[in-house]
């Protein structure tokens, strides 16, 4: 709140600006630092914060949007309310104002993408999964203790200590990580872990060793990454025939290499 005031006093400090003196080249130096100040890196640091600090508080979504309004309210109040700007005043302060309401936005739908609140219970030494990035639509899950995969094995299990209590109507799926596949000689046994909405035990990693040698799983190695999506059951309508389309019975390798 001390950071949103001081940029508040800072734009309100425009109206001590001389009006002649905002000539059509200091406007453009004022914007070009303006715009400058709102660097995509910074803005995406303001998005971030501002998520934190509603995740940190433990608000659920609508809690969140509705407190981040409060906040753009607030500032559009304390902007506007005392003090009335012309010309180029208004269009410095309006310029400033449109880019912190859209980090605000931002905010909102940011909070906004996070469809389910889950429930997680963690053994002793286990870690929350986690997203590296912000785009990425899975979660890094992580060994909760020294595990070795022996040479030419299957099926070996791979702790994570993670319970979770997915809602009706959910599915979480465990799927192998790229640098695993690529980089070393190990494969998810069951290719795609079903995780179903009443399951309450530990979610954990069935992998085979394709290699020659024994590999060494560390504790706290990203081992797998859960993606948690809805999930779709069907009511089978049993028909003497089916449409027709454009590919028809034509199966594997029909469409080429």
């Amino acid at each position: 709140m001390n950071e949103l005031q001081t940029l508040i006093d800072s734009i309100k400090s425009l109206t001590e600006i001389d009006d002649a003196s905002l000539t059509d080249e200091m406007m453009k130096t004022i914007l070009d630092g303006v715009e400058q100040q709102f660097s995509s890196e910074l803005v995406q640091q303001s998005i971030n914060q501002i998520v934190n600090n509603m995740e940190d508080q433990g608000l659920n979504k609508s809690e969140a949007q509705a407190a981040i309004k409060a906040l753009s309210d607030t500032m559009k109040e304390m902007v506007y309310s005392e003090v009335s700007y012309t010309g180029n005043k208004k269009l410095l302060v309006d310029t400033i104002m449109d880019k912190m309401f859209d980090i605000f936005n931002a905010a909102a739908e940011k909070y906004h993408s996070y469809a389910i609140e889950l429930p997680i219970q963690l053994e002793d030494g286990a870690q929350v999964p986690t997203y590296a990035h912000d785009s990425d639509a899975a979660a890094d899950m992580y060994a909760m203790e020294d595990t070795t995969i022996s040479a030419h094995s299957t099926g070996t299990p791979v702790k994570t200590g993670v319970h979770i209590q997915l809602p009706e109507g959910w599915v979480a799926f465990v799927l192998p990580r790229s640098s695993i596949g690529a980089k070393t000689p190990l494969r998810l046994s069951n290719s795609a872990g079903v995780i179903d909405s009443g399951y309450r035990g530990e979610v954990r990693a069935l992998y085979d060793n394709i290699g020659d040698e024994p590999y060494q799983i560390h504790k706290g190695d990203r081992i797998a990454q859960m993606l948690v999506m809805p999930s779709y059951r069907f009511k089978a309508n049993v028909v003497d025939s089916l449409e027709d389309s454009d590919r028809g019975e034509a199966g594997f390798g029909s469409t080429g290499v």
